[in-house]
């Protein structure tokens, strides 16, 4: 019962104290007997909630509150998705475990619902676009900002796209040769296959055989998107960057690695995650000058200093979110609204930095355009002395890339 306690706890954090999945879990799963069990049970909550949710509202004429949800959500979820656990132990577990958290007055409640639920399925929507939003659990009001953005079909292959559970590794080629890293992968019997995009890039399974080689800075988890950023940003030798918005520092610290003699300045505008910063560039042997900059405000010192200014803006998260699927529980439109106009304010920023003839890059992983291609378009028309150079939006394709778009800007030269 500890480990279904470590899961109602964490999902609790989440769900009514908003904290982040990983970081939840990371506090609380040192703790449990299981740890692979409490993660995909975690992580399978939240990935199925918008099904979940449908389901509870099916069933039951007023949503319960708090504690009381989550016990229905971990209950229909077990009966829906662990096939190990028969039906009847999956409502049994429910029953104890509302009662060691102190929802035993809930019990009867729970136990009616949960029978039926195993007896019965409520319907799907007849409508088809609210039916996508349930069986491939995504909030309604996504689901149709996709099909008016990307038509019906194009969203129902990104949308139904299995994540690849393998990550991708970044090997560090100065030290390395990727050659010899598969030869460190092949003695360690860890399974790994070249990115067909990224001559750099192995996908591979994330064991705790690979520790001694990434705490030894040979390569770094990087995701397929954040390379093709850096790529897209491509500093020639000896130019000056800049990473706006910085932590982790995976694109700045890869971005110093992209040419001889690049030059990098990662900002971010929290002391935290200056460290986080400087401790990825200490792991993989990168020099980088990190500072504590608001992106919306850059010092006028930094104006026209820089060859490549990348601009990976906070946004919305919706195109990582088969990796976290928690990103849907804090937004909504009013939310989106709010943020494109911060990335807004931070590509304009980055804009200042450039020099005559240099580049910005501007990227998010998100798939909503009123964070990507609007305000691409909203920059070109307020600022003439730049041109675009080319923009994509990729999608989730279930071989290890994420939803990203990212727009290559060039200030015009004397």
């Amino acid at each position: 019962m500890s480990d279904l306690r470590a899961v109602y706890d964490i999902l609790t954090d989440v769900y009514r104290q908003g904290a982040y999945a990983s970081l939840a879990l990371s506090r609380r799963v040192d703790s449990v007997r299981s740890r692979d069990f409490v993660t995909r049970f975690v992580y399978g909550v939240l990935d199925r909630d918008t099904e979940l949710d449908h389901y509870i509202g099916a069933m039951v004429s007023r949503k319960p509150h708090g504690g009381t949800t989550i016990l229905l959500k971990m209950g229909m979820y077990c009966i829906l998705y662990m096939n190990s656990v028969p039906d009847y132990a999956a409502v049994n577990n429910t029953i104890e475990l509302a009662k060691a958290v102190g929802k035993g007055a809930s019990s009867g409640f729970l136990n009616g619902v949960l029978k039926a639920f195993c007896k019965k399925r409520p319907a799907l929507p007849a409508d088809k676009v609210a039916r996508l939003s349930v069986t491939a659990s995504v909030p309604l009001w996504i689901v149709r900002a996709y099909v008016k953005q990307y038509g019906w079909d194009k969203t129902q292959e990104f949308l139904t796209a299995k994540p690849e559970e393998r990550e991708h590794m970044r090997v560090d080629v100065a030290r390395i040769s990727v050659a010899d890293m598969c030869k460190k992968l092949d003695e360690l019997g860890v399974d790994h296959s070249p990115d067909p995009d990224l001559g750099d890039a192995l996908f591979v399974r994330n064991t705790p055989a690979l520790k001694a080689l990434y705490d030894g800075g040979l390569f770094t988890w990087q995701s397929k998107c954040s390379m093709l950023c850096c790529r897209a940003a491509a500093p020639a030798s000896g130019e000056k960057a800049l990473d706006m918005c910085a932590a982790p520092g995976g694109k700045a610290v890869y971005l110093s690695s992209l040419a001889d003699g690049v030059s990098v300045t990662a900002c971010d505008i929290y002391h935290h995650r200056l460290q986080l910063i400087q401790s990825y560039a200490a792991r993989m042997h990168r020099n980088i000058d990190v500072r504590l900059m608001d992106a919306t405000a850059p010092a006028k010192e930094m104006y026209g200093a820089y060859d490549v200014v990348l601009c990976d803006v906070p946004c919305s998260n919706l195109g990582v979110a088969a990796k976290k699927p928690d990103v849907y529980l804090s937004k909504d439109a009013a939310s989106v609204a709010s943020l494109a106009e911060v990335q807004y304010k931070i590509l304009c920023s980055g804009a200042r930095c450039v020099k005559e003839g240099g580049k910005v890059v501007y990227s998010t992983c998100t798939l909503l355009k009123e964070e990507n291609g609007d305000i691409v378009k909203r920059f070109l028309k307020e600022h003439r002395e730049f041109v675009s150079e080319g923009e994509k939006q990729y999608f989730p394709d279930g071989a290890g890339m994420d939803g990203f778009f990212v727009s290559v800007l060039r200030r015009k030269g004397l």
